[in-house]
This record gives C-alpha cells, sequence and structure tokens, in this order.
C-alpha cells in the first residue's frame, strides 16, 4: 500500500457545514487539537492553501453572498451546500515534494469539478499528506450538488480520469480494497475504530455515516491513521495481516481509488 493514493468526495451539508469544513481545512477547530487527536500542531504551519487566502467565516459569507446574488436565500433543507474532495498520498510522501502534485490536484479539479472552487488547502500535518477541496455547487443560479456528486458511474469515472491524467504520473497505484477478503475488512475496521477512539469525529453528528463509509472501504482510512495493511502470504492464506499498527496520534464520503 505503499504507493497508492486515495480521492474520495463527499457531500456537505446543513446550515454550517461549509464552515465547519472550513475550519478542519483551515485548522480553527481547537477540538481537534487536543490529546489524542490526529493532528501534529508542530507540523500545521506547514499546511499550505493553494487558493487566495481568507479566513473560514470571510470564505463561508462569500459563499453565502454567491446564493443571495443567484437568488438563492433559503437553500433546501437537507440541500448539499458544498461538494469536498479529498486527495490523499502515501505516508511516505512527506520525504518528498508535494507542492507539484497538488497543483495538479488543483488544476484537475479545475477542469473536472462544475461549481465554485471556494478552497483548496493542503495538509502536511497528519500522518498522511493530503488535500481538502471544497466546492459550492453553484452551477446556473442554481444548486446542483447532486448532479456534480452524481452517481456511482460518475464517481468512478472521475476516479478513473483522476488516476490516468495525475496520479500515475508521480508513480501512484490505485488502493487494494478489493482484494481484502470480508474477515480481513472487518479486522481493518476495528483496528482503524481503535486508532479513532480519541478522535473528535466519533462524538461529530456525522460518525455514522463516516463509520459506514470506513465498514465498507477501509483501505483508504487506514492509511490516513498510518495503519500498516500487507498482502496476505501466498503460502499462508489465513493470514491476511503481518502486521498492523497504528501512529501515535498522527494522521472526512464516498469512494476511492
Amino acid at each position: 500500500m505503499a504507493g497508492s493514493h486515495l480521492l474520495r468526495l463527499g457531500k456537505v451539508k446543513g446550515k454550517n457545514g461549509v464552515l465547519s469544513a472550513l475550519r478542519h481545512s483551515k485548522r480553527t477547530l481547537q477540538a481537534e487539537r487536543g490529546a489524542g487527536a490526529n493532528i501534529d500542531p508542530l507540523r500545521t504551519s506547514f499546511n499550505y492553501a493553494l487558493t487566495g487566502s481568507g479566513s473560514a467565516e470571510q470564505i463561508d459569507r462569500r459563499a453565502k453572498v454567491l446564493m443571495v446574488e443567484a437568488g438563492i436565500d433559503t437553500p433546501r433543507k437537507n440541500g448539499v451546500m458544498a461538494i469536498e474532495i479529498i486527495f490523499s498520498l502515501p505516508i511516505d510522501r512527506h520525504q518528498q515534494g508535494t507542492r507539484l502534485l497538488f497543483e495538479d490536484c488543483l488544476q484537475w479539479v479545475k477542469k473536472h469539478i462544475s461549481g465554485v472552487l471556494l478552497s483548496f488547502d493542503i495538509h502536511l500535518d497528519e500522518s498522511a499528506p493530503h488535500a481538502h477541496a471544497l466546492i459550492l455547487p453553484l452551477i446556473n443560479n442554481k444548486m446542483q450538488g447532486h448532479r456534480v456528486m452524481g452517481g456511482v458511474g460518475n464517481l468512478k469515472r472521475l476516479i478513473n480520469l483522476f488516476h490516468t491524467e495525475v496520479a500515475r504520473h508521480y508513480g501512484l497505484s490505485r488502493n487494494e480494497t478489493k482484494k481484502l477478503n470480508s474477515k480481513a475488512k472487518e479486522s481493518l475496521f476495528r483496528q482503524i475504530l481503535s486508532g479513532l477512539v480519541n478522535d473528535a469525529v466519533m462524538k461529530s453528528m456525522v460518525w455514522p455515516c463516516v463509520r459506514d463509509a470506513i465498514h465498507n472501504d477501509p483501505l483508504p482510512y487506514a492509511q490516513l491513521l498510518n495503519i500498516e495493511h500487507k498482502r496476505q502470504s501466498t503460502s499462508d492464506k489465513s493470514k491476511s495481516f503481518v502486521q498492523i499498527m497504528t501512529s501515535k496520534g498522527k494522521g472526512k464520503d464516498t469512494n476511492a481509488i
């Protein structure tokens, strides 16, 4: 898994959903910095943004102004307020330059994802280097989050495009979730839950959705948490995991590569 990467797309909902996502990207949530959190505050200064400057509150206000200007005063209660895309790299990429790769990720977003790009933030203070892109799905003066996300076919199309146009040029491979048998997936799922026991996400209102996403596709989350998975030996297929190890606190729905 050392050379694998992942791309995940998620829907941001709720009146304050965009602001919460931005506060995470901008590292202003105090709860994420407490004991047992996956963020290393000593490395937060290495984070950077590839979009213009602005606080979480300023960017959230800009999104609301754009909606009002489009005639959207009261969004639908369960409407998609933003699309969040996460690009995550292997943990060993901390020892290599990541800016060029993430700049290509940004250009890929601009090329393939409709809407208004609100922010593109890179985090280097967790176990795996990763980027958060937040898009306001405002298209032709309408909020079209479900259209931007699309169905399974569209998600697979985007996943394949990203691998072909960006990831493979940096020597990155797809993850191996489909190669895990049910017993191995369940074991890895429980290891991840143990690694998140002190994480603020378990106390979040979105935790049930996150938990289900982890259960369905555990390998990308294991990569983010520095939980190591090794392929099962051909000589002993009962051992799907040679070693599973959780990082000491380094280190968000729903498709991955």
